[in-house]
């Protein structure tokens, strides 16, 4: 009979490793030991080889060892490997835990020698992976000489930094004797290779961001060394994407003084976040400023008129529209725009109510003639029209040349030249507020398409909304005849300009229900016709 087919037994392995500073390099291994006929070997000592094998139950062995333990009254042998007699050149300090699978051999020859019968292997879990701690793992020492893969310089005076782009630390090499180290354009540290005794970039500090607008903003600045050699220019560089803004970005040009200025910048993006940083250059290079970065509103607030009415507003552009239509009855300094009623003459400083009715007022704000929203001003055709009108103070009444400024920033290149008219472009729905208008399911880009679908409605956040006009006019032919009507209602929105080209010939902008355009009109030359429109104005 072969023994070792015969001989049984059962093996519990209980492996116990304490943490310490160094952890004791050892296993506790405990196994009850059982004869050929399953009776315990009690009281008794037994031979045992202990084997540790990599990459496999059949591997080979990277360490055995040799143990004579006794097995006590319940035929339970304990032992601690580490402890035995090794065999030649095996060691359990020098074995790569981390490296692979390892396993566990036991054989044992139950008269105590060294004729092992009993054979068992079984899969190390546990154990070694707190070998491998102790040999690899230091987070807990606080030594950075332990880190295994810690930077390491190449020269004394080596510097060590961190790289946002990558998220690793790298090394800046030593620097030759009297270089200047100072920060390059994108927040990386490098020498200057001139002579630090005769060759001095600038010095300068980026101070502060104020009275900023959602497209403008002032930068004070202060340049607190010129260096060797005089400033040849200086000035603020910025950028929506760059956290460190170069010249190589938007900058400005200050001049080539010493000591603190201010800095003015426009054509920014409202609602965007954009860095901000300050340089100056001499003949031997350009220095910046620590960076600053703000955020641009999307609105100038908003305005109260002489009646305690507040109006929202929005950027558009270099633009700061009211969202809503004047509705006020005073003037600024608080004199009264006297009523129209059906029937006044248009060309009366008047405002009107739609059809009497107050809820139109809340919603389209209240109809004003010519007369009433110039206040006495002459027409303007500047951009800034300069004129304020029917205005709360501080803000004036849009020139034709305004309201191009707007349409060609919703839609570049619409009329360039500001010299066309009738209806022009896409840009209705981009101004329309998605309610009140009368249906029109046939153009789904109108106004009237809203009922359908509301998306891509009021992208611009201008808010308009079809409030109508007041229109009168004289007819004769043989007999004379008055008209005059509220008209336009729900269908149509109507908005003064300052600008006139003629006698009674007046510049408006029109929105209509059915049209995916806005449209550059101008009233008819004839006195005999006289209206009343809206009124949207401008931040100064």
């Amino acid at each position: 009979m072969n023994i070792k087919k015969t001989i049984f037994f059962l093996i519990g392995i209980f492996c116990t490793l304490h943490i310490l500073a160094q952890p004791p390099q050892k296993m506790s291994y405990q196994a009850v030991v059982r004869d050929a006929n399953n009776q315990l070997v009690v009281n008794r000592q037994v031979g045992v080889k202990i084997s540790i094998l990599e990459a496999s139950p059949n591997g080979f062995p990277v360490f055995a060892e040799r143990h004579q333990p006794t097995t006590n009254a319940n035929g339970l042998m304990s032992l601690e490997i580490g402890t035995g007699v090794p065999l030649p050149t095996n060691n359990l300090t020098t074995i790569d835990w981390g490296n692979n699978n390892f396993y566990l051999q036991c054989e044992i020859d139950i008269t105590g020698g060294t004729q092992y019968t009993i054979n068992g292997v079984q899969q190390l879990i546990t154990v070694p992976y707190a070998f491998f701690a102790h040999s690899s793992v230091y987070a807990d020492s606080s030594d950075f000489n332990n880190l295994a893969n810690r930077p390491t310089g190449n020269h004394d005076g080596d510097i060590l930094y961190w790289s946002t782009t990558d998220s690793e630390w790298h090394i800046l090499p030593a620097g030759s004797a009297g270089q200047v180290l100072t920060m390059g354009p994108n927040g990386i540290p490098l020498w200057y290779t001139q002579s630090f005794n005769n060759n001095f970039p600038p010095t300068i500090t980026t101070d502060s961001i104020f009275d900023f607008t959602g497209t403008t903003t002032h930068v004070n600045a202060t340049i607190v060394d010129q260096g060797t050699t005089g400033i040849i220019a200086s000035g603020v560089c910025w950028s929506s994407t760059n956290p460190y803004p170069s010249l190589g970005n938007n900058h400005t040009s200050d001049g080539s003084g010493i000591g603190s200025f201010t800095s003015f910048i426009t054509n920014l993006t409202p609602n965007t976040m954009y860095y901000i940083r300050a340089y100056a250059t001499n003949s031997i290079g350009t220095s910046y400023g620590a960076p600053l970065s703000f955020v641009t509103p999307s609105n100038c607030g908003t305005v109260t008129d002489w009646d305690g009415n507040q109006y929202a507003t929005v950027y558009i552009g270099n633009q700061c529209w009211m969202k809503e239509n004047l509705r006020t009855k005073h003037y600024s300094n608080g004199v009264a725009i006297s009523k129209g009623v059906l029937g006044s003459d248009g060309h009366s400083g008047y405002y009107f109510i739609y059809d009497e009715d107050t809820s139109n007022v809340s919603k389209h704000g209240l109809l004003y003639t010519w007369t009433a929203i110039m206040n006495g001003a002459g027409a303007s055709t500047n951009n800034p029209s300069g004129i304020q009108g029917i205005c709360p103070s501080g803000w004036h009444l849009p020139s034709h040349a305004e309201w191009c400024e707007l349409e060609n920033y919703l839609e570049p290149g619409i009329d360039g030249s500001c010299s066309t008219s009738g209806y022009r472009g896409t840009m209705a729905k981009k101004m329309a507020l998605p309610q009140y208008w009368s249906s029109y399911p046939s153009n789904s880009f109108a106004p009237g398409y809203w009922r359908n679908d509301t998306a891509e409605f009021n992208t611009s956040e201008f808010s308009a909304t079809p409030g109508g006009r007041y229109v009168r006019f004289f007819y004769y032919s043989g007999y004379s005849y008055n008209y005059e009507s509220f008209d336009g209602l729900n269908n149509y929105g109507f908005w003064w300009s300052c600008t006139s080209t003629g006698s009674y010939q007046y510049r408006y902008r029109q929105i209509s229900y059915s049209e995916t355009g806005i449209n550059s009109g101008i009233t008819t030359s004839d006195d005999d016709y006289s209206y009343a429109m809206s009124v949207r104005c401008l931040k100064n």
